[in-house]
């Protein structure tokens, strides 16, 4: 918005005040009734002119006064307004009855005339002075303002009925007449506290209408100070007084003007200005709302409904123009499907009946053949005339409603899934209180979904469960998974369960829930405690055999050994796993030993060898058969090897001697017949693999049977 215009600013005030213009106004007539008043005569006649006219503009002033604040346009500032309407009715009533005795007769009047004219003139300063007063103090007078005019023409009636006792000559000769003079002093005093007490209030309130007062309080005490100095009755007092008090009654006018009408009616065009503007806003917002339509619908007494107001965007939404809906409203309702309809009846009717808020959803088909998903949201309310309006808003909720079909489908898939899932799964909040639960779940806590769900968790677990497992939600609920291994002893015996406590989402608000899943381990600890009795079991055999016993794996690193085996490296198990043989014997034995490792590791079927083997615990030395078998895992590939070295020493001697035995005479120790028979077989066998030719000699010993048998 540009800047307003400063100039204007400043001269608009003071050009738009109804008290400037009524003083220019007087005080042009004022320069024509002077000129008329020296025509028809001297210059007593002008002044005779002059001040009744003033006088009488005054009493038009307080008319008005009267009358503008009979017609406050607001209920509060009426009530302080009526204030106005008594005091000021009796004044103008007063001041008129007053110029009539006054300007009725010749220039001199009698003494009773007199005397009756000052306590007219008297009660009507009084009446403004009083007004004033209640002014400043913010007094207000509720009810309707004729009541308080008519209260104001009751009190006239009593003040001009009292003119006919002997109250306005004691009045006037009271003390020699001093008593008016100290009512004028009294009166010219109070007024002057009036208009100290407005200004105050004006400056902190910053009140245009308590400036205004307080300033017509200071032109009536400027007119009394102007009677007391010049005189009422001297050629420039009088003038002067009663353009003092033209002056107050303009500036009264003014007060009232601006508090009854003008300030009102600003403020009434101000909020119909706002509301073209929020009508605009609104109608720009309709224009633009991407999905949804804008209207107004009226219900009349006869229960005849038809829109008021409908956006263009129901073109858009519906395929129908704005003409058509506002002059038949069953071009919507035509386009509703039949099942849906009854049912946004019914709302309607409810809404209707209960004066509440409508909310509905329907299908209907648009003009080209679409069904489209539609949510209706409106509030009545009541008009004057006692027409029901609703004021709503008609949104295509199609895509919304396409998506929200899908996500339960994916919901129930996902549920059907978690059905079927081999382990428990739950959700719960940071109540711990348990939001969905499988059936496996369910199950294993001997109950139904149903049942769990809304439950805390401590109400439906043992509480030995429960202290174990609370540590581990509050981490989850921090923001981390938890992950561990939970025993449960029930009617069926102890059973483990694998769980794992994950957060759904970690936001600045924190977690909102954790999701608990388990499967049940009892089976796999089962075997794994067979694992191990098994494990001990061969562990014991493996230890109790005399044959040494060893594991490696691929890379030749030992990974156990049995006693035997300590023995033959010289040092504990401890000391054995975790080295090679390079770490533990001499570079040969090394080589040898690892060689061999190769050929198994390399071959499919164990390798058995001999080999001589010395301890080196004792230094035992013996002969040992050897047998490495390769270790492969599911796919063929070698993880390891298994080696036994049996102890093979008294084999062999007794294999030596059961040979001697059989090849070399046990008297003489010489090569027997057998012992030749073999080694000739081995003659032939040699000759016929070479092609080569071989000759055996025969020497006859005579007489040896004798010297074999007595000699041995």
């Amino acid at each position: 918005m540009p800047p307003p215009n400063r100039s204007s600013a400043v001269r608009m005030p003071w050009l738009d005040a109804p008290a400037i213009t009524v003083v220019l106004v007087v005080a042009v007539l004022a320069l024509v009734v002077v000129p008329l008043a020296q025509m028809m005569g001297d210059g007593a006649g002008a002044q005779q002119g002059l001040e009744p006219f003033l006088e009488l503009v005054a009493v038009l002033l307080g008319l008005l006064v009267v009358s503008v604040s009979m017609h406050a346009l607001e209920a509060q500032e009426q009530a302080r307004a009526n204030v106005l309407v008594g005091g000021f009715g009796v004044a103008a009533a007063c001041n008129f009855l007053h110029a009539m005795l006054v300007h009725s007769g010749p220039v001199h009047m009698s003494s009773g005339s007199a005397d009756m004219s000052l306590w007219l003139s008297s009660w009507a300063r009084v009446a403004e002075v009083l007004t004033l007063g209640l002014t400043a103090t913010r007094l207000s007078a509720p009810g309707p303002a004729r009541a308080w005019l008519g209260v104001a023409g009751a009190i006239t009636l009593v003040l001009a009925g009292s003119l006919l006792g002997p109250l306005p000559q004691w009045f006037a000769h009271a003390a020699d007449g001093a008593l008016r003079q100290v009512v004028a002093v009294v009166l010219a005093l109070a007024l002057a506290a009036s208009a100290v007490l407005l200004h105050r209030r004006s400056r902190h309130d910053a009140a245009p209408r308590e400036r205004l007062f307080a300033w017509a309080a200071g032109a009536f005490v400027c007119g009394e100070v102007t009677v007391g100095v010049l005189g009422g009755h001297s050629t420039l007092g009088g003038v002067l007084a009663h353009g003092f008090r033209v002056v107050a009654y303009a500036l009264l006018y003014q007060a009232v003007f601006d508090a009854g009408i003008r300030r009102p009616f600003a403020r009434i065009q101000e909020a119909e200005s706002r509301l073209r503007e929020s009508e605009g806003r609104l109608s720009l917002l309709g224009r633009n709302l991407p999905h949804s339509v804008l209207f107004q619908v009226v219900r009349e007494l006869d229960g005849r409904v038809h829109f008021v107001h409908m956006g263009e965007a129901i073109e858009r939404l519906n395929g129908v123009s704005v003409e058509d809906v506002l002059q038949d409203p069953r071009v919507l309702y035509r386009q509703i499907l039949p099942e849906d309809i009854d049912r946004l009846r019914q709302a309607e009717r409810q809404s209707y009946l209960s004066m509440t808020s409508l909310e509905a959803v329907f299908r209907l088909r648009r003009t080209d053949g679409q069904v489209r998903w539609m949510h209706l949201s409106s509030s009545p309310r009541r008009l004057q005339d006692g027409r029901v309006l609703w004021d709503g808003v008609q949104t295509d909720i199609t895509a919304h409603h396409q998506a929200e079909e899908a996500a339960h489908a994916q919901q129930a898939l996902m549920a059907n899934t978690l059905r079927h899932v081999p382990g428990g799964v739950s959700r719960i909040d940071r109540d711990l209180r348990v939001l969905y639960v499988n059936e496996q779940q369910a199950l294993w806590l001997f109950t139904t979904p149903q049942d769990l769900e809304g439950q805390r968790l401590q109400d439906v677990i043992p509480p030995e469960v429960f202290a174990r497992i609370k540590p581990h939600l509050d981490k989850a609920f921090a923001g981390e998974t938890a992950v561990f291994e939970n025993r449960i002893d029930g009617p069926d015996g102890t059973q483990f369960r694998h769980t794992t406590i994950a957060p759904e989402s970690v936001t600045a608000q924190g977690v909102a829930a954790v999701v608990l899943f388990a499967y049940d381990l009892t089976a796999l600890k089962r075997i794994e405690q067979e694992l191990a009795q098994q494990k001990a079991h061969l562990a014991s055999v493996v230890n109790a055999m005399p044959d040494m016993v060893f594991l490696k794996d691929a890379n030749g690193v030992y990974l156990s050994a049995n006693p035997v085996c300590e023995r033959f490296a010289g040092r504990p198990e401890r000391l054995i796993v975790g080295c090679n043989d390079y770490d533990l014997f001499p570079p040969a034995d090394a080589e040898r030993f690892r060689k061999y490792d190769q050929r198994a590791m390399q071959a499919w079927q164990p390798v058995v060898y001999e080999e001589t083997l010395t301890f080196a615990d004792d230094g035992y030395q013996g002969q040992f058969e050897t047998i490495k078998t390769p270790i492969r895992d599911l796919h063929g590939g070698v993880t390891g090897l298994l080696g036994v070295c049996r102890d093979i020493t008294d084999r062999k001697r007794a294999e030596q001697e059961i040979e001697r035995l059989a090849f070399f005479d046990a008297l003489t120790g010489l090569p027997n017949r057998r012992l030749l028979l073999d080694r000739l077989q081995r003659s032939i066998a040699a000759c016929q693999r070479s092609k080569n030719l071989g000759a055996l000699l025969f020497i006859d010993l005579d007489n040896f049977k004798d010297l074999n048998d007595t000699l041995g």
